[in-house]
């Protein structure tokens, strides 16, 4: 069973620690048993309780209320369904849903949101958001990498399904995105993420996945002659093993334009014209967006 300082909760929750304490005081919600250090630590049972209040709390329901309810009014409590805008709410469930394995309401969710706030908004806001909660989570140990798999591969599939879905007929004649990340960089959803992006916005691109050497990369794009060479990295890695790649990449490919984005390429600094290095989820999005038109100069 796994065990959940407060500062976990307050990570999966929205809810601040200090919040938290509050209410254990006022209304006696969860009190946890301490340990000798006298600290608190929650089970997998607390953690889905304070959920269910977390999801109540961000949906605008006063805490005093939540305090007489039922595990069972609390389940069915309408004010989750009115709530049709607000993210926490939606975080707060799927998070819930990996904890309890349910690969029906976790799809069933994802279906939802896509069909009311549309699939740009739903990654943007809610699963991105939702893996890296999890992710921190697994990273520290907290749950356990079947739970972090579990929910990736779903979201996975997801994607694949829209990519899939795109039906913008490409030719050879228009300019190819090819797709990588760096070797030893095997997180896979934000690279086809890029790759939904693209091909949503008639970018044509080759997805030749993740952990890719460079020679690889210099091997398809002679057989094929693409113009935009675009690797996403996740992992932190020094600063000197980012400068050194950045260098590998300008020479391999001296007359293509190159996309480095991600977290690991934070310290990276677009250069107009050769290099560009998009800082957030948003400037990745409008970056995206702008090689719509091919018939202009890419960046």
């Amino acid at each position: 069973m796994n065990a959940f300082s407060i500062r976990d909760i307050e990570n999966l929750t929205g809810i601040k620690a200090h919040t938290l304490r509050i209410w254990e005081r006022r209304y006696s919600m969860i009190m946890p048993p301490t340990s000798p250090g006298k600290h608190r630590f929650y089970d997998n049972n607390d953690l889905k309780h304070i959920l269910r209040i977390s999801m109540l709390y961000h949906s605008g329901l006063k805490i005093s209320k939540i305090a007489n309810m039922s595990v069972d009014e609390m389940k069915k409590s309408p004010c989750l369904d009115d709530n049709k805008g607000n993210f926490e709410v939606f975080i707060t469930r799927l998070i819930e849903f990996d904890l309890d394995f349910n690969e029906v309401a976790f799809r069933k969710l994802l279906s939802e949101l896509k069909e009311t706030m549309g699939e740009m908004n739903m990654y943007l806001h809610v699963v991105f958001p939702y893996l890296n909660r999890i992710g921190n989570l697994w990273m520290n140990g907290k749950v356990s990498p079947v739970q972090e798999h579990f929910s990736s591969n779903i979201i996975r599939s997801e994607l694949i399904q829209a990519i899939d879905a795109t039906t913008h007929t490409f030719t050879r004649k228009q300019p190819l995105c090819v797709l990588f990340t760096p070797i030893n960089e095997n997180h896979e959803i934000p690279l086809l993420f890029v790759n939904y992006l693209l091909r949503k916005n008639k970018i044509n691109t080759l997805y030749i996945g993740t952990s890719v050497e460079i020679d690889t990369v210099k091997e398809v794009v002679q057989k094929t002659n693409a113009t935009i060479i675009f690797t996403y990295l996740i992992t932190n890695l020094t600063s000197q093993f980012v400068d050194e790649y950045i260098h590998s990449l300008e020479k391999a490919f001296p007359d293509k334009k190159i996309v480095c984005a991600g977290p690991g390429f934070k310290s990276v600094e677009s250069i107009q014209g050769k290099l560009k290095s998009p800082k957030s989820m948003e400037e990745l999005i409008d970056l995206c967006e702008s090689l719509r038109d091919v018939t202009k100069q890419l960046f």
